[in-house]
């Protein structure tokens, strides 16, 4: 599906293919700073809806690689529909990436963007180079500040990234990835920045915490030789780990604590957005998890099957596993309501699930209570069970999308269908693997040797691959060859 090359080392990618949106850029240009090899993308986000090219957080994210990867760039402003990125160096004689004598990085960077976008999308797209180049810095690990949008519609949140990715990455082999919040910034409701400060530890500190060691006497070309050896991405099969049971659910739940139900309310008095998101949440939780094989969680007390008529009855001692609230943030918008779930299992991965609010709870009528309005007006009422209904709807809608990540059976399985007996669901949900498709690649082609296949192998079930996933594949084949 690429286009025709003039070069048999330059890389053109259509930008309609899959997804065709801004994840085939990030993944792209963070390839070509890495290996060495320019790319020209076009069609720019052609598959997206409304306006197509790079919008402010993409155009963000090519400036600022190109700056630390030395990189020239066209096309690379907002509204381009086309874009050329060319490293200033080019891949190393002894290996597949670039070399490091040719690399220069500052021990710290600090990123402003103008408005709330997603943070993690534009570290996403520096973190591979990073890891690898970063052995070149004055320090054992690379501090990046960025100003941005931490919850954001469409893109991992702090939250996810915090409790699911960092852990999962560390797992998997990579350097322990440091991710600290500041201040929080939203994409919907007013526009109010974020800040959060990622503290990367390269694939050279993995290996020694006090930088790569130089040998007296060595010459630079040793040394870089040395370097380069100890940054080599590890090899990475998620089929060598195990799924492993569910031994815990963590729930993080970010809301106001406004409007205030009605006393009359089924939830009890006094019960804000926050804490009925939190009951609904826990009591949901029990009910459908007590549906599920019990045989996924690592460890349960059969019980009596489950009525409808018990649900508000449902206790902590009614669960497989212990449900806890692991956040609970008070807010100070309507629209800023987010709920993350993460089951922790015993192989040591976690496997989360969350949802943001992508629009604002109706604005309740009345505040308190009004020297002319009784204290149960109906038309204030009215806007609360409304805004009470909506976060409802919301965790409803995330246990869901939860349930089918820790469950046995793919999401994607039809009811007549029976997974192959040669496959099995991965370690991680479908949002944090296609994460680790970048690194996947460049553990192969870092370690050639260490992938050969036997034909009993058991393969991952390809079911579970949403189409980010796949269109990370394909990049990864055009940029890396494989």
């Amino acid at each position: 599906m690429a286009l025709r090359s003039t070069s048999s080392n330059h890389v053109y990618l259509n930008g309609r293919t899959l997804e065709g949106g801004g994840q085939l850029v990030r993944i792209a240009i963070g390839l070509s700073a890495l290996t060495g090899r320019p790319v020209s993308i076009d069609h720019v986000r052609a598959n997206r809806q409304g306006k197509k090219g790079l919008k402010r957080t993409h155009a963000a994210a090519v400036k600022l690689l190109a700056e630390i990867s030395d990189s020239k760039v066209s096309g690379g402003e907002v509204g381009s529909e086309y874009l050329n990125f060319f490293p200033q160096s080019t891949k190393s004689k002894d290996g597949p990436l670039r070399e490091l004598s040719q690399v220069s990085i500052k021990s710290e960077y600090n990123i402003k963007l103008t408005t709330a976008g997603a943070i993690f999308l534009v570290f996403e797209t520096l973190y591979p180079y990073l890891l690898y180049a970063g052995s070149q810095a004055a320090a054992p690990f690379v501090k990046v500040n960025i100003t941005g949008g931490t919850n954001a519609t469409w893109s991992p949140s702090y939250d996810y990234a915090a409790q699911v990715i960092a852990p999962n990455f560390a797992k998997l082999g990579l350097p322990p990835l440091s991710i600290v919040l500041h201040k929080r910034g939203w994409t919907t409701g007013p526009v109010d920045l974020g800040e959060i400060t990622f503290l990367v530890y390269t694939l050279a500190s993995e290996h020694n915490p006090d930088g790569v060691h130089q040998p007296k006497g060595s010459s630079e070309r040793d040394r870089n030789r040395t370097a380069e050896a100890l940054c080599s991405f590890p090899r990475m099969n998620l089929m060598d780990h195990k799924r492993g049971k569910v031994t815990q659910i963590d729930i993080t739940v970010l809301a106001p604590d406004q409007p205030i139900i009605s006393g009359d309310a089924e939830e009890g008095t006094g019960s804000t957005v926050r804490q009925f998101i939190e009951k609904v949440t826990q009591r949901t939780l029990c009910l459908e998890t007590r549906k599920l094989d019990q045989t996924i969680f690592g460890k349960y007390s059969p019980s009596s099957p489950l009525q409808e008529d018990t649900l508000g009855k449902s206790s902590a001692e009614d669960t497989p596993v212990p449900i806890r609230i692991h956040t609970s943030e008070v807010t100070y918008h309507r629209s800023h309501i987010y709920i993350l779930l993460v089951a922790h299992t015993s192989s040591g991965f976690k496997i989360g699930h969350d949802i943001i609010c992508s629009d604002r709870l109706p604005r309740p009528k009345y505040k308190g209570k009004q020297k002319h309005q009784p204290a149960h007006d109906p038309r204030r009422g009215s806007q609360n069970n409304l805004a009470f209904s909506a976060a409802a709807d919301l965790v409803h809608r995330c246990v869901e999308g939860f349930i089918r990540e820790i469950s046995n059976e793919s999401p994607n399985t039809q009811p007549d269908q029976k997974s192959p007996s040669t496959s099995k669901r991965a370690c991680l949900d479908a949002h944090m693997r296609d994460q680790v498709v970048v690194f996947e690649a460049l553990g192969k082609v870092c370690h050639p040797g260490e992938y050969e296949t036997e034909a009993t192998e058991t393969l991952e079930d390809e079911r579970d691959w949403t189409l980010h996933t796949k269109t990370a594949q394909w990049v990864c084949q055009q940029m890396l060859g494989i």
